[in-house]
């Protein structure tokens, strides 16, 4: 088995084995969307929204993993086979010239039956205390930045959110404070966590509002989420 094929398989038992939505199912899974974006096989478009039919395809593994066997003793290659399977009828679906050039949330998924269309399979994902974040981004892009904004909260591999905390009051980080409004289901109020670490409501609240969405808004826009155009 090559090194690929291992990776791929160890990601794909843990995601299959893991209830979803729990960390170690969001780490497993933004590893494997990265991989899957190297795959040699991956069918690739000059088509200048190719990116977007990427972003609902990688959306539909996401959500459609579970189901996912090799059909073939390379892991790898069965699972380009299965994605490329997907992948073609969106991009197809960028060729339509009723679409202007332009993938339609309203297109039947040609490979289901019934009427379902690709809006209608589009999970509403939101995060928890960022709904004002995230609820105008595009459809096609919501789940995978939310799983690497989730797992950037997790992981704080900079150190910025931890680093950002009222003085005095280091254990009131935006990584704590994150981790209870924004993954946590349902997020916790300010006035239970200013209870719980002691500290006074508006000194928890005001460091939320100035320094940690702030924070979180630009870890966003450099994962790739852009606000729309006013």
């Amino acid at each position: 088995m090559s090194d690929l094929d291992k990776r791929l398989t160890d990601l794909i038992t843990q995601l299959q084995q893991s209830p979803p939505r729990t960390r170690e199912w969001r780490s497993a899974m933004n590893h494997l969307l990265r991989e899957i974006q190297q795959l040699p096989g991956l069918v690739r478009s000059s088509h200048p929204n190719y990116p977007a039919a990427l972003n609902l395809t990688l959306e539909w593994v996401s959500r459609d993993i579970a189901n996912f066997q090799p059909r073939s003793s390379s892991v790898s290659k069965s699972l380009e086979n299965w994605i490329n399977g997907y992948l073609r009828w969106r991009i197809k679906d960028l060729y339509s010239p009723d679409k202007d050039a332009e993938i339609s949330l309203d297109a039947p998924i040609q490979e289901d039956t019934g009427e379902k269309t690709l809006l209608d399979q589009i999970p509403a994902f939101t995060l928890s205390g960022l709904d004002s974040l995230i609820e105008n981004a595009q459809k096609e892009t919501t789940q995978r930045i939310g799983l690497e904004l989730e797992l950037y909260i997790e992981q704080d591999p900079e150190g910025k959110l931890k680093n950002s905390y009222p003085r005095s009051y280091p254990e009131c980080n935006c990584q704590f404070l994150s981790q209870r409004r924004v993954l946590k289901e349902p997020p916790d109020k300010f006035a239970d966590v200013a209870r719980e670490l002691n500290i006074k409501y508006t000194t928890v609240n005001s460091h939320w509002q100035r320094k940690c969405q702030p924070l979180l808004q630009e870890i966003a826009k450099n994962l790739g989420y852009q606000q729309e155009q006013q």
